[in-house]
């Protein structure tokens, strides 16, 4: 009898700006050949999944490099002005928005808080590369995680299981304070990541053989910070960083024990991928850093580590945390 073909998914995390490096990970990926059946994300994780999910094959890339303004090659900024350059895209981001991202909701409204800044562009250009009737088609299937803002709890919008719409995604990306929650079915939801900021739990609980891509923009380990602005990006990176690998370690461990209790047997591959910044990366408002330098940069790193990736032996039943050297 022929092996069962493992169920190839990937995760990607939230993280705002960070998110191009979702992207060059995809591209990598693809060129690999191997069908993905399945994505889900939180945040700006969200957004990659649906414009993959809802693009033609052969517009993914396109479509993604679109979105995160990912150019085949970064600005030339002097080595010696890019840490600077990258606070000043920052603050600007801070202080004006983005074009095509979000914009200041000025005045703010004293009734009912709606957010620091207003998605609207987003949702305009998610609305140009996103055909939602075949993102809900499940090739591939896609899961999009937001977060109860009362219970806390995190909440699941499936395509197997109900349609999932532009609300669904912009729910997922409510980043309090700076983005307003979404009220769906009588619920205040804001951003994924407040729960689950790389949603790989429905994944590893279905049955069968994985190949499950992490796809993480937080790194759980790194240097002892030499100063206030590393120390305040550390702290940043182990909150979700950390998050995530016990998460999946501890979800990992559930899965091999279902397993054995119903007498299987099969073989997860399981890899992290988490974008680790240099030091021109304007530490804790890395993620604020919107401009043409930075998301070259990033997809450019999620493209070297997954092709170093697909390199690595997987490890049975166990995290393969990738590294490159």
């Amino acid at each position: 009898m022929a092996a069962e073909l493992p169920l190839t998914a990937v995760a990607f995390s939230g993280g705002l700006g960070l998110g191009a490096y979702h992207a060059g990970v995809f591209e990598a990926l693809s060129s690999l050949r191997s069908p993905i059946d399945w994505v889900t994300g939180s945040s700006a994780g969200a957004i990659t999944a649906a414009l993959i999910a809802g693009s033609p094959s052969g517009d993914r890339l396109r479509n993604l490099r679109s979105y995160w303004h990912g150019t085949d090659r970064a600005p030339a900024i002097p080595n010696a002005g890019r840490h600077l350059f990258a606070w000043f895209s920052s603050i600007n981001t801070r202080l004006l928005g983005h074009a095509g991202f979000f914009h200041p909701r000025l005045p703010i409204p004293a009734s009912h808080f709606g957010g620091l800044y207003d998605l609207g562009p987003t949702r305009e250009r998610l609305h140009q590369l996103i055909d939602f009737g075949r993102l809900n088609g499940g090739d591939p299937r896609i899961t999009i995680c937001a977060t109860d803002l009362e219970s806390g709890d995190a909440v699941l919008f499936d395509s197997s299981s109900q349609r999932i719409e532009m609300d669904h995604i912009l729910a997922s990306c409510g980043f309090l304070p700076e983005f307003a929650p979404v009220q769906i079915a009588g619920r205040w939801l804001g951003d994924g990541g407040f729960a689950l900021n790389a949603p790989f739990d429905p994944i590893l609980e279905t049955a069968g053989p994985l190949r499950l891509y992490v796809i993480d923009l937080f790194p759980r380990d790194g240097k002892v910070p030499d100063g206030l602005e590393a120390a305040a990006e550390r702290k940043s990176d182990l909150t979700f960083g950390n998050q995530t690998f016990q998460r999946l370690g501890y979800a990992l461990e559930a899965r091999q024990l279902r397993a054995e209790l119903q007498d299987l047997d099969y073989d997860d591959e399981v890899y992290l991928l988490s974008y680790r910044p240099g030091r021109e990366e304007a530490g804790p408002e890395k993620s604020f850093d919107l401009s043409e330098a930075a998301m070259a940069q990033r997809w450019r790193a999620g493209f070297l580590d997954m092709q170093y990736a697909a390199s690595l032996a997987p490890i049975p039943n166990g995290i393969c945390s990738v590294r490159r050297p």
